[in-house]
């Protein structure tokens, strides 16, 4: 297909998903429902056109099936190759490495690979993005040829800082995109998974850590140092217990900014205490999941009376993309009364986990699924980020002169920046 008339396919495709949204009476509900809860602040036509996009592309009803598996649904005779391609679409951050007439050659900072990018919309409008700056966008794959569906933001090339934190929330939202066009980081990620599973295994001889969020990060400085270092001292399963009153409620602060934070300043930096579940899929590595205890105690007590927020807490655990399926399986066969809860909870008829995971997980069967924390874990940007090298940082800190450019990227001299810290 010649490239005017993939544009104008993409394009047409999206004004089509726009429209059905709209005229459809259950989804136009459900977007007005998913506008409120996000709190999304649409004062121009525009911001309500970006809304509808990232809900056409990431979200699912309220029934949970994605608005992309919807539409195909109401339209089977739609070309399903466009349809795919929307769904593999993921955000990240690109360093523009050289300009081109019609496109842009770039690195993903989510997966290290290189690009030739097409933007939707001609170059000429997009004179701001100069020579390495990097640019948060959606990209979109059609027969081999990529595409910027969407251009979010510019930064430019002294705000590496900025990019990089930009990139990791992305990379949260979408651990797949580290792995997508990528085997050499698919194969990095199974061998990651593979070393913290046997470490872990060995340690603790489980698969699951339940704990507070004020020892979480005690357990994380000792898993890691285990993993980069091979010591076990000091490392106990009992090391890890803590008093804990088991309840659910809704984080404050939004979940990949909390990651972020919790990565950088600690879990103990929440103002209300909550338990922290650590959990090592053999496929998929290592998990950190809030109300993990709380989501047991409930399976234990098998009742939704005695914890607060029980029914929310059941939901969170089910639908949310920090529990994989592998968990879902073993929790069904640890407490017999699992399945009946949960069909409890969801109006619902499941016979097994096999199809409460058909049901809830149905994209962990069609993508490279890892967790968020093995992601990370061998993302070179996350590295950057919370300072990991901090030896050779704290190196080039001081051997910088006041007049030079301050190192941290912000553009400004060394003198006016960090040198004042």
């Amino acid at each position: 297909m010649a490239l005017p008339e993939t544009l104008g396919l993409i394009s047409k495709t999206m004004d089509t998903l726009i429209d059905f949204v709209v005229n459809d009476e259950k989804l136009s509900k459900d977007f007005e429902k998913y506008l409120e809860v996000n709190n999304f602040n649409i004062e121009r036509q525009n911001d309500l056109n970006d809304c509808l996009i990232g809900y056409i592309l990431d979200e699912k009803t309220q029934g949970n099936i994605r608005v992309l598996d919807y539409f195909s649904q109401n339209n089977p005779d739609y070309d399903k190759k466009i349809i795919n391609s929307f769904k593999n679409s993921f955000k990240s951050v690109f360093r523009v490495n050289k300009i081109l007439k019609n496109a842009y050659n770039c690195t993903c900072l989510a997966n290290e690979k290189d690009f030739e990018l097409i933007p939707l919309v001609k170059m000429t409008n997009l004179r701001s993005i100069g020579l390495y700056d990097f640019i948060k966008a959606r990209m979109i794959e059609l027969d081999n040829v990529f595409y910027l569906l969407e251009i979010f933001d510019c930064y430019g090339q002294f705000r590496e800082y900025i990019a990089n934190v930009e990139t990791v929330k992305c990379l949260i939202k979408y651990p797949e995109s580290q792995t997508m066009y990528n085997d050499k980081k698919l194969k990095e990620l199974q061998k990651s998974t593979a070393i913290f599973n046997e470490k872990f295994a060995g340690v603790f001889g489980s698969d699951e850590i339940i704990t507070s969020n004020t020892l979480a990060d005690r357990f994380l400085e000792d898993f890691n140092n285990l993993i980069e270092n091979g010591s076990y001292d000091g490392i106990s399963k009992d090391k890890y217990k803590a008093d804990i009153e088991y309840k659910y409620f809704k984080l404050n602060e939004d979940e990949q900014e909390d990651f972020i934070k919790n990565a950088t300043g600690g879990f103990s930096a929440s103002d209300t205490p909550y338990d922290i579940g650590f959990f090592i899929d053999k496929v998929s590595g290592l998990y950190i999941i809030p109300f993990l205890g709380t989501f047991n105690e409930i399976m234990q007590q098998n009742s939704l009376e005695n914890i607060e927020n029980a029914k929310e807490c059941v939901e969170y655990f089910i639908t949310s993309d920090k529990v994989s399926p592998n968990l879902i399986i073993k929790k069904a066969e640890e407490f017999k009364t699992f399945i009946p809860l949960i069909n409890k909870v969801f109006s619902q008829n499941f016979n097994n986990a096999r199809e409460i995971i058909s049901f809830f997980k149905a994209d962990w069967t069609i993508q490279n699924k890892f967790s968020p924390t093995i992601v990370l874990y061998n993302s070179k940007t996350f590295e950057k980020l919370i300072g990991i090298k901090e030896d050779k940082r704290k190196e080039k800190f001081e051997n910088t002169g006041r007049n030079e450019l301050c190192p941290c990227g912000s553009g400004k001299k060394y003198k006016h920046c960090c040198l004042k810290d």
